[in-house]
Parts: C-alpha cells; sequence; structure tokens
C-alpha cells in the first residue's frame, strides 16, 4: 500500500501508521545505529521497541551488516484541528564503522617517527632523596615500539633503568611511563639516556556518521459543501422548474483530487437530464471525460422529509476519472442542473434534498467525507382565489335619491393585486359622496376612481392595488335624478377583475413556459470545450445542421441562440403593441387584460343585500332572487326572469 502524507480534519484523533525504513546501503558494517524523530504536538503515541524521552523517539538499533535493512513502525493518534499544514517531525540518525565507508585503501606508506625521552626528578621528603622517572613521548603520526632505553647516572656505570621490549606499543601523540626510583644524592641528580624504538606503519580506518532527513509535512484534507435551490417553494399541480447548485471549495491545505458525491433528488421531481449539467472549476467548464454521472431509483440520505409524490432518485458523481481533479486550496467546483417538477402535489411541506461528498488527495490517502451545511429544502403551496361580490340599490331620503352599495371580499388564500369594480350611474342621474372602505370599515383613501361617459351612462371604475385576505371592500356612493329609474338594471353588478396574488412566499418557483428573464446566450468557449457527441446533440435538438467541424457547430448553436433573442425582443414589442390598441368596455364592465380573473353580473335584491359568493372557476350561478342555479353564460335566470 502507497504512503499518504494527507490527513482529515476532525474533532476527534484518528490514527495513523509512521513507518521508517533503515538500509546499510555500504560494503561494511555499522555500529551503533541510532534512529530518533522529533514528535510533533498534535501526535499521541506510544512504542515498545522505542524509547521516548523530551518529545524524540529513539531507536536504538545497534549493529547492521553490510546491505542489511530494518523496518521501524509506531502507530499514532493525530488530532487536526486546524487546516494549516503540520510538521511530520525531523527524523535522523547516527552511526560508526570501524572502516571507511569509500572502501579507501592505503597502497604504500612511509612512516616517520619523532620520539623524544626525560626524566621527571622530584625531591622527597627525606633530603638528598630524589624521585626518578622515565618519561618516552610518542609525538609521531604512528605507533611506536618502544625497543630499548638505558638511563644512567652522569659519571657512572650503574644502570637506574634498563628497559627492553616495551609490550604495549604507545600509539600517536600518547606517552610511555617507567616506574619510580629513589636515588640518593647530595646534589640534584643528572642522567644519561640511550633510546631505541621501531615505527610500526599501521592504519587504521574509522568512520563517524550523521544523516538528517528533510522533514516531511502532512497536508490538511478540508472542504465546505454547499447546496442550493433557487427555490423554496412550488405551487400545486403546475409545472414548475427549479435549478440546483451545489458549489465545493477546497478550505484545506491538500489538494482534492478525487471527489465522490451523492446527491438526493427528491420524488416531486423528474430524473435530471444529465446531459445537460455541468460541472466548473475555478470559473471553467470541465471536460465530459473527467467525470462520470449516474441516477438510480430511490433517494439514499433522507430517512424523514421526503417527498410522497415518488420515490426520487439518487445522483452519483464520481470526478477526477481521467486523473488527478488538482483542486487547489481556495479553488472552488461549482455543479448544476436543472430538475423539473411535473406535478407537485400539497402533501409536499417539507421535502428535503440533502447531498453529501468524499474526496481525497491520494489514492490510498484518508477519505473525507462532508455533508452540505445545510440541506436544501422545498414545500408545495396550495392556493386557489375565492371571493364574494354584490351589489344592493336602496332608496334614500326625498325623491329620486338611492344609495349605491357595491360588495366584494377576497376569501382567497393570498392578498390580490389590482382589483378593478365596474358600476356604471344612469345617463339621468347623478352620482354623489363616494366612500369605500376596507378591512375594519376603515376608509380606504388609496383607491383610485376614474370615470368616463357612455351611452348608457357613467362608467365608474375603483382601482385598489391590494385587497387583503380576507378583507371585505365596500363602495358606497348615492345618486340623485329626476329621470326614469330601471330597478333591472340599476341591480345589475358590472363586475370586478383582479390581477395576481400578491407573492408573500419567499423563494417561489418559476412556472415551466414563463419568461424567466434570462438573456444570457451560448459561450462559444464553453461550448468548444464539449466533445463534438455532445455539440451535435445540441444542434440535433435544436435542429441544426451536425455537419462540419466542432467549430461549425459552435458557431452555428451561438448564431440560433443569438436568433432567438432577436426574437423575443421582437415577440415583446409586438405584443406591447397590440395591447395598447385593446380597450375595456366600459358597459360590462370587462377589463383590458385577458389574464385577469373577472368577475361579472353577480348581483342580488336590494332587499337581501344582493351578496353572492363564487369561486373563480364555478361554471353555474345562483339566481339571487330564488336562488336557482343557471349556466355562468346565463343572461337572465331561467325561473325567475330576474336579469343577472
Amino acid at each position: 500500500q502507497e504512503s499518504s502524507l494527507s490527513v482529515a480534519q476532525a474533532d476527534n484523533a484518528s490514527s495513523i501508521s509512521i513507518e521508517l525504513e533503515v538500509e546499510n546501503v555500504s560494503e561494511v558494517e555499522l555500529n551503533d545505529v541510532c534512529v530518533s524523530r522529533i514528535i510533533p504536538a498534535e501526535l499521541e503515541l506510544s512504542a515498545t521497541d522505542a524509547e521516548i524521552e523530551n518529545g524524540v523517539l529513539k531507536w536504538n538499533i545497534g549493529s547492521m551488516n553490510a546491505g542489511e535493512s530494518r523496518s521501524l513502525s509506531v502507530d499514532a493518534n493525530i488530532l487536526v484541528s486546524d487546516v494549516k499544514p503540520i510538521k511530520a517531525g525531523k527524523t535522523s540518525a547516527t552511526y560508526n564503522s570501524s572502516a571507511a565507508l569509500s572502501s579507501v585503501n592505503f597502497k604504500e606508506l612511509d612512516a616517520f617517527c619523532r620520539g623524544f625521552s626525560y626524566m621527571v626528578v622530584d625531591e622527597d621528603e627525606r633530603p638528598d632523596n630524589w624521585k626518578c622517572q622515565a618519561v618516552f613521548e610518542n609525538r609521531s603520526s604512528f605507533a611506536v615500539d618502544l625497543v630499548k632505553l638505558q638511563v644512567r647516572m652522569a659519571d657512572s656505570d650503574d644502570m637506574l633503568f634498563d628497559i627492553s621490549d616495551v609490550e604495549d606499543d604507545v600509539l600517536p601523540d600518547r606517552s610511555w611511563e617507567s616506574e619510580i626510583k629513589v636515588v640518593e644524592a647530595t646534589e640534584q641528580p643528572v642522567f644519561t639516556n640511550e633510546l631505541s624504538y621501531t615505527v610500526l606503519p599501521r592504519v587504521t580506518h574509522s568512520t563517524v556518521g550523521n544523516i538528517d532527513l528533510e522533514e516531511q509535512v502532512f497536508q490538511v484534507l478540508e472542504a465546505s459543501v454547499d447546496k442550493n435551490y433557487d427555490a423554496e417553494v412550488l405551487r400545486s399541480y403546475r409545472e414548475q422548474i427549479v435549478g440546483a447548485t451545489m458549489t465545493i471549495a477546497n478550505s484545506g491545505s491538500s489538494d482534492i483530487n478525487l471527489m465522490r458525491i451523492t446527491d438526493d433528488i427528491p420524488g416531486l421531481f423528474n430524473a435530471p437530464d444529465l446531459e445537460a449539467l455541468r460541472i466548473h472549476m475555478n470559473g471553467k467548464l470541465l471536460s465530459a471525460d473527467q467525470y462520470r454521472a449516474e441516477l438510480k431509483e430511490g433517494v439514499s440520505l433522507e430517512d424523514f422529509r421526503r417527498s410522497p409524490d415518488g420515490a426520487g432518485h439518487t445522483l452519483t458523481l464520481t470526478i477526477g476519472t481521467k486523473g488527478p481533479l488538482g483542486l487547489k486550496p481556495g479553488k472552488a467546483i461549482e455543479i448544476t442542473y436543472s430538475l423539473t417538477a411535473p406535478d407537485p402535489s400539497p402533501d409536499n411541506t417539507d421535502v428535503a434534498a440533502p447531498a453529501k461528498v468524499e474526496f481525497s488527495a491520494e489514492r490510498f490517502g484518508p477519505v473525507c467525507n462532508r455533508p452540505s451545511a445545510t440541506d436544501p429544502s422545498i414545500r408545495v403551496t396550495h392556493r386557489r382565489k375565492k371571493f364574494k361580490a354584490g351589489k344592493s340599490v336602496m332608496a334614500a331620503g326625498g325623491s329620486g335619491r338611492f344609495e349605491i352599495l357595491i360588495m366584494f371580499e377576497n376569501r382567497s388564500d393570498t392578498a390580490l393585486k389590482d382589483l378593478l369594480i365596474h358600476d356604471v350611474v344612469p345617463s339621468s342621474f347623478e352620482m354623489m359622496d363616494c366612500t369605500v372602505r376596507g378591512a375594519g370599515r376603515k376608509e380606504r383613501s388609496d383607491v383610485e376612481m376614474t370615470s368616463s361617459d357612455t351611452d348608457t351612462g357613467l362608467s365608474v371604475q375603483w382601482h385598489v392595488p391590494v385587497i387583503g385576505k380576507d378583507e371585505r371592500l365596500e363602495v358606497s356612493y348615492e345618486i340623485k335624478g329626476d329621470g326614469k329609474f330601471d330597478a333591472a338594471e340599476m341591480q345589475k353588478f358590472h363586475g370586478a377583475t383582479f390581477g395576481d396574488e400578491v407573492e408573500d412566499e419567499p423563494g417561489l418557483a418559476a412556472v415551466a413556459g414563463e419568461d424567466s428573464g434570462d438573456d444570457s446566450t451560448m459561450d462559444p468557449a464553453d461550448l468548444m470545450k464539449l466533445k463534438k457527441a455532445e455539440l451535435v446533440a445540441l444542434a440535433e435538438s435544436a435542429g441544426l445542421d451536425t455537419s462540419g467541424t466542432k467549430k461549425d457547430i459552435v458557431e452555428r448553436l451561438c448564431a440560433t441562440s443569438e436568433g432567438d433573442d432577436t426574437d423575443d425582443v421582437a415577440d415583446t414589442a409586438a405584443d406591447s403593441d397590440d395591447q395598447s390598441d385593446v380597450e375595456p368596455e366600459a358597459d360590462s364592465g370587462a377589463d383590458a387584460d385577458a389574464s385577469e380573473d373577472v368577475v361579472e353580473d353577480v348581483a342580488g335584491e336590494s332587499s337581501e343585500g344582493g351578496e353572492t359568493e363564487a369561486d373563480d372557476n364555478s361554471d353555474t350561478r345562483d339566481c339571487p332572487a330564488c336562488g336557482t342555479s343557471n349556466s355562468a353564460s346565463a343572461g337572465t335566470c331561467i325561473t325567475c326572469g330576474f336579469a343577472f
């Protein structure tokens, strides 16, 4: 198994094994071999075949024959609490040998010796007694065999010292000393000596060595994983598209060379199109042969917050299949793909989509496992538009005076924008004292009233910017006139229109088919990084010619993208021109915007308050006079003849 120099950051210590290989690569025996290694503060270890002293681990190996090797290992725990590189500890070795490691030898030797002898004379405690000792010093570079040393007192033939063939050789820069003899003399004695010695031209070989290894460094594996959806809320039973983005940033000190990603796709989504998946590293599109994407049925990570709409899928990505990925510290990978929710049900109240990433630096190195920082969640909102609307005409004090009361109550699941209430004042009457009240019967000052003359009378509109959820709006005004009073015509409710719901849900997804406002075009540089087979698939889906080189296909794709953008602008301008020519019909009260919901001709008798309840999707409407159910398009009641 290959060794590794990467470690994973963790709250708890992880176990590692430190291995050293010691080999005698010389041709002679080595003695007193000792290997030592400094223990970093991040390591905690114990060893049975080594000594630990003052933070140093030491192996006393002893002798090693030529070519012999030893393996030294120790198990340790390492606590990695930071992403900074960790020094592994300096390793050194010492040894000696009685031979030269280089096998150097001597071919010829010339020996010269410098010998020196002298007498050591010390006066004894008793007068006229002298302690005498002969000394020989070898001042040469070679050992000397002391053959003869004779010492006499001057003017005497008696031998004080007669030494021959000393047993031990006198080594270089060493000395030989005789025994001490006492000489009686009234004066300090004077000696003569005769010295003979033989040079021993012997050469000794020895080696003392020290090796310091370059200190290695543990690089720390760490990364942050962030997965997000561009929407958090879906509308029920409407096809919608959600964009998914996963960002993996290398926050450690080690390169990341291989990733394995597990990504849950909740069951309310279809399986994603793997051909449309894109991976960018350092802002550049990653080649398709550098990763492998696979899908399997069912989610793998989430156990509880699952979608009731289906089993979902698991997206598995392996990045770094062709070679080492080389994601440097501080750099990031971004994975993007789109998800389609074809028909999300309201039962998806809280659905999670977790992901996890396993990454490593070396083939046999440690694997770091990190989940996404927060699991993106999605829910489905179920909202419908409901309302009450009606009109009542009541006689007021005095001849020809009537009070008109128009009511609109928003029973929808949310507030509604741009409410328009329509009414017509007969041409023979004058409109007086109009008041609009909203929630809590408080007067609404933000309501704008407009009017215009028509053949049937004065067409009046009240524009309410927003009507709140469960808010009841009442428009009351008086009319006065001397003309003929047509009760059926006056009771007629001329309708109301309203626009979109007020989006009080943050992160609401876009409905499929709606304009997203994205005017981006295809990037030729990114397209050129794709394989030709992928470009051909894109061209075929766009109905383009797939012949020619990669560059030819890219040019066609880019030209088509730019042409589509131009067409969109032209279509928008044309739509704007068409809409500007549409005028609302004053007598019907219908709004010019066909996309708005319309409430028309819902009326009631003045004696009963004229209040009628309706849903925006109803195909029938009840007669306010007799209660008979009529077709939504009926002009009069089929039972009593009441004019709607």
